[in-house]
């Protein structure tokens, strides 16, 4: 990669390289704006046949810098391998029947660490089963309003306005009667009011709910000094899946996945997936190892893998 600064940039070599690109990415000016850094008018202009008024060079720059940004993803495609999508170890195939029973009117608690594949799987029952609806809440979901509107969202009302009492009201209508399914993903965000508006929709409508995130979703529920709070949401759980790290076969099945039938590189994945990051961990990892050995002309091996954790595991794997 270069810096433009650092050599000459040919303007007109770079319009006709946007005006061809956008031509076979069938991309809105809008959409390369977005990723350029310009407007769209101002791109537009720069991609027309009477050029732009104002300053080309520096238009010419970053279109130069997207450039180079596509061209350096496209040589990390060549060794990046690709990743396998959902697998079904003992921890997914633990949490599908949990999802399973809430779908019968239940509600449900998912607690397991990070990086364990809960939120794959429950995506992948999501696209199995029909009236299965998954919001993700954030810090910012807490308060039962940004709750409800995130809850709307994934019931496909996004544009729904109006007062919480009104909201829950367009929920319930939604979910009556459904047989449907209503996951809360990083439920550990919910406020205590948030998590009891939630259960009336259960007592009003039957509607299956399951609470997924990580392991302090349950301990609030059923232990310290709020216990008593949660009483009748934790009294209506039904059943509960806790998990703090992957089991060794859920380290098996993500080896599967991956086509891994190498005892060295298999054993060297159990010991990973119990690290912090657990399965994500692994997979980050299998991934870096694959496109060293790649880089080398070599088929992957343990050693890789060991070198690529090390490498890993000197910095935080996201939660």
């Amino acid at each position: 990669m270069n810096d433009p600064q650092n050599q000459p940039i040919d303007i007109e070599d770079q319009r006709a390289w946007l005006i061809d690109h956008k031509n076979a990415t069938k991309m809105s000016w809008t959409e390369l704006a977005k990723r350029i850094g310009r407007s769209a008018g101002t791109l537009s202009q720069f991609g027309s046949t009477n050029g732009y008024a104002g300053d080309e060079q520096t238009i010419a720059e970053q279109v130069y810098r997207y450039q180079q940004q596509l061209f350096s993803q496209a040589a990390f495609e060549v060794t990046a391998p690709p990743l396998p999508g959902f697998f079904a170890g003992p921890t997914a195939n633990d949490i599908i029947t949990i999802l399973t029973y809430a779908q019968r009117g239940r509600m449900t608690v998912i607690a397991t660490g990070a990086g364990m594949g809960k939120t794959k799987t429950i995506e992948h029952y999501q696209a199995s089963i029909s009236n299965v609806w998954k919001a993700t809440m954030r810090p910012s979901s807490a308060g039962i309003m940004n709750m409800q509107l995130s809850v709307l969202a994934a019931l496909g009302k996004s544009d729904a306005v109006g007062t919480p009492a009104k909201l829950s009201t367009m929920i319930m209508e939604k979910v009556d009667r459904s047989g449907g399914l209503l996951v809360l993903d990083e439920a550990q965000h919910l406020s205590e009011k948030s998590l009891e508006e939630i259960r009336s929709w259960h007592d009003e409508t039957g509607v299956g709910i399951a609470l997924s995130g990580n392991i302090s979703v349950l301990s609030r529920l059923e232990g310290g000094t709020r216990k008593a709070n949660f009483a009748q949401l934790f009294s209506r759980v039904g059943m509960r899946i806790v998990r703090a790290q992957p089991l060794q076969g859920d380290a098996d099945a993500l080896c599967d996945a991956w086509n891994i039938g190498d005892d060295g590189i298999l054993q060297a994945i159990r010991e990973i997936s119990q690290k912090p990051g657990a399965l994500r961990g692994a997979t980050m990892t299998l991934e870096l190892a694959h496109m060293i050995a790649a880089s080398e002309g070599q088929a992957v091996n343990a050693g890789h893998v060991r070198d690529c954790w090390a490498q890993l595991s000197t910095r935080q794997i996201a939660a």
